[in-house]
């Protein structure tokens, strides 16, 4: 069984690495692999191997064959359809999920329905809530995600949750509502119950009763996020297979224990049978009012897969069960098996069931808790540190108290006082307030766990072979007491804790232009140093590309602090970040334009003459001359790095102005092999001298996908192009890595080297 399961969960893993979708032609091979197997038991394995295959070539393929329509992309077209999930209310805007039925452009023309979409209504008093049917003019766009290393990808969350396209709604005297829905009947009832959770508490309990209840995190602060992550505990604040198998199991020993106080039921329903049918019950209404999410659809399956071991009349090995229940989750969501809440679910389980099987005797049940918190910690490290390069050290301690306080207490309460809030509000006040008093308690001790030193130990990148040796350690480790040279285990969490970075030689350095959508961030490694060149746009108090975008890729590099941090000039599309990486990095130097604007007093202003040389890379500042005169873009600090291997120029937004003063003051200065083109490829920049007298061999261009400015101007493009140089943009080509080394010049596209078929 066990075989497979590998076999097929193989299959699914293997299509998803395609970076173009294969044809449905390979499902050809299903009848000859039928055919073979009835006199060569050897090609069963393969065979489950190409069921895994196809089943997600067919259900994943269904998912990605209607997107939306690109000639209505980012074009006003009038949307008819019914708002599907709760609204998600923001300081200037509600975000909300739409069923599109209808889509109409300026011409009237109709366009196939891309399905669920996710809108953004700017300024509004208007609350849509779920079950409405609504007419709105509006602008959309596919799903489109940063590609760097280490980031998130949000494309492929996005085709997970089935959401289709993005976009905002404008203001029109068109738009209205139409009617009220009968559907939606499970999102109506959410939404009924959030106003008037809303209505009875407030911040920051209200983050927290909403996260536990109907699996709204949008009201948590950011501190509280913070917090959570640090103590590693922000897997309690979703609702998922923990919740739900905890609420599982308390239902089904609380009814089981209820039945068989009753003589005549037990032998009408055994006991056994009516808790487990409750138990689910419990867990699928739960289920729901966490709306379906993933993981809870996970979790209902593998709730179901146990109980109905329970109730078998034969004896199933647990392993068996386990496999039952991956091969459901996989053919309900080919998807999860990139997801690591699914890897860290499956291991949790089988862990638990490796630890209780050695080391258990005659302990009490309180010491056998602590002891199996503190293994299964210790295990599932080698996991977080691989999926989220960090690991969170007093997780451990953390938990200890988190797990049970909520699990057991806040949870069953929080659920209770639901249950209570419409026919009897001011029971479940007073339960809110026994909730308000208890999470407070907790809350100050987390809170003091996540401000002592090195609370988040960040560790580098690591790959695959790692991850596999340090589990095989980890096995190593939790054998049996008494079993000699145990110890050894801890040798094989030696790769994943210290992975072998790729040095740079003297001279040599790397140049990363980060995809940061509409704004700049780059970033350059010698041998020992590393500088931060601006630092992207912060978008709302939840949202920056310091935390985004710079810090996983910094993380993936294993870089724990930076030598310079140079901000280029105060636009927020190039300064948003800066106080994000100020607050989660060791900084040993700032230069900048506008050092007033920048949280840190060891600032300095960048002037043309300043000089440093790292592990024999040069670095000068060209830009701009003390007492020029220039202000805003035209103030950019301009940064030359060369080294023997070669040389790029990182611009800023400066304008014509400044480019002129440049190849006035320093033609020869200017020459290099890379150029960062100024200001996005906008018109008021890359001039046709600036061009030809630098005579760079490429133009790297930072800029969002269909971004307002139209950035990069084809003008621009077209011009860099007669002058015979290459042009890359990173909406194109995601985040651009340049090694200059002995071995000659190195260019990568991020987007190009890791693009799945889903992928825009």
């Amino acid at each position: 069984m066990l075989a497979w399961t590998l076999a097929f969960a193989a299959g699914i893993y293997c299509l998803l690495q395609f970076s173009t979708m294969p044809s449905l032609w390979v499902l050809l091979i299903l009848p000859l692999l039928f055919l073979l197997i009835r006199y060569f038991s050897v090609f069963r394995l393969i065979l489950i191997f190409c069921l895994g295959f196809s089943w997600a070539l067919l259900r994943i393929g269904a998912d990605v064959s209607h997107p939306l329509h690109p000639d209505i992309e980012s074009r006003t077209v009038q949307l008819m359809g019914t708002v599907s999930s709760l609204p998600v209310i923001y300081d200037d805007h509600v975000q909300f999920l739409f069923d599109v039925n209808d889509v109409v452009d300026n011409q009237q023309h109709h366009f196939k329905s891309p399905g669920i979409i996710r809108l953004n209504w700017y300024k509004t008093k208007v609350v849509p809530a779920p079950g409405e049917t609504w007419l709105l003019i509006a602008k959309l766009k596919r799903p489109y995600s940063f590609m760097n290393p280490g980031g998130f990808d949000y494309e492929t969350w996005m085709m997970r949750q089935g959401i289709k396209a993005t976009g905002y709604v404008k203001e029109s005297k068109t738009n209205q509502k139409l009617k009220e829905s009968n559907g939606y009947l499970i999102q109506r009832l959410r939404y009924k119950l959030s106003q008037e959770i809303k209505n009875k508490i407030d911040k920051p309990l209200l983050g927290l009763v909403l996260a536990l209840s109907l699996g709204d995190r949008s009201q948590l602060y950011t501190n509280q996020w913070q917090v959570l992550t640090h103590t590693g505990t922000n897997h309690l604040i979703a609702i998922s297979g923990l919740h739900l198998g905890l609420i599982a199991g308390l239902i089904y020993f609380l009814s089981k224990t209820i039945w068989r106080q009753f003589y005549f039921a037990t032998q009408a329903i055994p006991a056994p049978i009516i808790a487990s049918a409750l138990a689910f019950v419990g867990a699928f209404i739960y289920a729901a009012l966490a709306g379906f999410s993933l993981p809870t659809q996970r979790a209902l399956i593998m709730i179901a897969v146990f109980l109905l071991g329970l109730l078998s009349s034969r004896r199933l090995l647990v392993s068996n069960v386990v496999c039952v229940a991956v091969v459901l989750i996989l053919l309900l969501d080919p998807f999860s098996i990139l997801a690591a809440d699914f890897w860290l679910s499956f291991t949790a389980v089988i862990l638990i069931l490796y630890i209780t099987r050695y080391r258990y005797s005659n302990q009490s049940r309180l010491r056998r808790w602590l002891q199996l918190q503190c293994l299964l910690s210790f295990a599932l490290s080698p996991f977080l540190i691989f999926w989220f390069k960090q690991f969170p050290l007093y997780s451990i301690f953390a938990n200890l108290i988190a797990i049970p306080t909520i699990g057991f207490i806040i949870v069953p309460l929080v659920l209770l006082a639901m249950i209570l809030l419409l026919p009897f509000p001011r029971a479940a006040e007073f339960i809110y307030g026994l909730v308000d008093r208890i999470s407070n308690l907790q809350w100050s001790f987390l809170d003091l766990l996540s401000q002592q030193h090195s609370a988040i130990i960040p560790v580098a990148s690591t790959n695959k072979v790692s991850l596999i040796i340090a589990i095989i350690g980890i096995l190593i480790l939790l054998m049996p007491k008494g079993l000699p040279g145990r110890w050894l285990g801890l040798v094989f969490l030696l790769p994943l804790l210290f992975p072998i970075a790729s040095n740079l030689n003297q001279g040599e350095f790397d140049f990363s232009l980060l995809d940061v959508g509409q704004g700049l961030s780059a970033v350059i490694q010698t041998r020992q140093n590393t500088l931060v060149y601006d630092a992207g746009a912060r978008f709302s108090e939840r949202f920056n590309i310091g935390d985004a975008v710079i810090k996983p890729y910094l993380r993936n590099q294993g870089v724990t602090e930076l030598s310079l941090l140079m901000i280029s000039h105060g636009d927020n599309d190039h300064i948003g970040g800066a106080n994000s990486i100020i607050e989660q990095f060791k900084i040993d130097r700032v230069l900048s334009s506008v050092p007033k604007k920048i949280s840190i007093s060891t600032d300095e202003h960048c002037h043309a003459g300043q000089k440093w040389l790292w592990d024999g890379v040069e670095f000068e500042v060209l830009h701009p001359s003390i007492g020029s005169g220039f202000t805003g873009n035209n103030a950019s600090c301009v940064l030359k790095v060369s080294s023997q291997h070669g040389s790029v120029l990182l611009t800023g937004d400066i304008e014509q102005a400044a480019e002129k003063s440049l190849i006035n003051n320093m033609p020869e200065q200017i020459k290099v092999d890379i150029l960062l083109a100024p200001h996005h490829g906008s018109k008021t920049s890359s001039s046709n001298e600036f061009i030809a007298t630098i005579a760079p061999e490429y133009a790297v261009i930072s800029a969002g996908y269909r971004n307002r400015f139209g950035f990069p101007k084809q003008d621009i493009m077209s011009r860099y192009e007669a002058h015979g140089v290459e042009t890359l943009i990173t909406f194109m080509t995601g985040e651009i890595s340049m090694k200059f080394s002995a071995a000659g010049l190195v260019i990568e596209q991020f987007r190009s080297k890791n693009r799945r078929f889903w992928h825009h």
